[in-house]
């Protein structure tokens, strides 16, 4: 939603005043120029009626002042807008992206080209950038730890290292060496994960470490972030999970993750609630193995143990995939933190 910044309840009253005022003195004057008998009335009363026409005129020009000044204020925006404008006449690269003659730019400083915000290019025409088409180009420049960075429209789904990046939202990209690098996208329809669909809408990003260079697919180094909100589940390991957070490496194995049980569900001797938290346990948790798992029931709830004792919210659970038990430990010696999940992005 964007905040819109309303006038006092003043504002308006003296616009209301300022316009009647200006009415009645415009309506007097018609009538003074038409009547003889409104002349001589004025004539017997010069002082008190030259006092009500300068009040009149006074608080009625407040209106016209007004609107004057709103028009003054739009012909130097537009002045502005038209120096920080500027369209290609022929075919030029900028920030790593080849533009079509015919395209749009608006600029952050008259007459650079290279300072451009926003690029539009021509109908029929898209501009390339890391293999995509893209409508629209929005161009970001470094600022404190952030990179220089381009944000690309596209007018339909496309493939974007080997995922389907959805036309509804915008393709990340960040300058490395001068050229326009992959970073992020929201998926569409159509992407999978070992066999089965990855929800659309997903966020994927492209870690920090893994741009400008895929790690060696046999080194098992995470290069993916996949993140999933909304109410579509994924199943990763047999378990339907909602709000994943979901690392891949470069062949799209998975390395780690962490989300919330869709539905109820049982490992082992245990049976979950839905909304327990679930992640891969740390490699330097005492007792874990690679592949083990964490469970921490949600505040309120708890994991039934079948001939046991509940294990309560506050508590997690170390499993192995196929449901060995290795232990039960407090959520501080698992490494768990016992608060709400606030996230930043996307």
């Amino acid at each position: 939603m964007i905040p819109v910044s309303l006038p006092g309840g003043n504002f308006y009253v003296l616009m209301a005043a300022s316009l009647a005022c200006l009415s009645t003195l415009l309506t007097w004057l018609a009538v003074l120029a038409t009547s003889r008998s409104a002349r001589l009335w004025l004539g017997g009363h010069r002082r008190a009626g030259g006092l009500l026409m300068a009040l009149l005129a006074l608080v009625g020009l407040v209106f016209p002042y007004q609107q004057f000044s709103l028009w003054l204020a739009a012909q130097r925006d537009a002045e502005a807008d038209a120096g920080r404008s500027a369209q290609l006449a022929q075919a030029t690269r900028l920030a790593g992206v080849d533009m079509p003659a015919g395209s749009t730019l608006r600029l952050a400083r008259p007459g650079d080209l290279s300072s451009f915000d926003l690029a539009a290019f021509p109908a029929g025409q898209p501009a390339r950038i890391g293999g995509l088409e893209a409508t629209r180009l929005f161009h970001y420049p470094p600022s404190g730890k952030r990179p220089e960075m381009l944000s690309a429209e596209i007018e339909r789904d496309q493939a974007q290292e080997g995922w389907l990046c959805a036309h509804g939202h915008r393709v990340e990209f960040v300058m490395r060496g001068g050229e326009p690098r992959f970073e992020s996208c929201h998926l569409a329809i159509g992407n999978t994960l070992d066999g089965q669909p990855v929800p659309a809408g997903a966020w994927l990003k492209l870690r920090d470490d893994a741009i400008g260079g895929a790690p060696d697919p046999a080194s098992g180094a995470p290069r993916w972030l996949l993140r999933t909100e909304g109410s579509e589940a994924l199943d990763i390991g047999g378990m339907p999970l909602l709000k994943v957070d979901l690392e891949l490496d470069a062949s799209r194995r998975r390395t780690r993750f962490e989300g919330l049980l869709a539905r109820e569900t049982t490992l082992g001797d245990l049976t979950y609630p839905t909304g327990t938290r679930v992640l891969s346990a740390a490699p330097g948790l005492a007792g874990a193995q690679a592949g083990d798992l964490l469970f921490s029931p949600s505040r309120g709830r708890a994991a039934r143990q079948a001939g046991g004792g509940d294990v309560a919210a506050g508590k997690s659970v170390l499993q192995s995939p196929d449901g060995t038990l290795r232990a039960v430990l407090t959520n501080r010696e698992a490494g768990v933190l016992d608060v709400a999940t606030v996230r930043l992005a996307p």
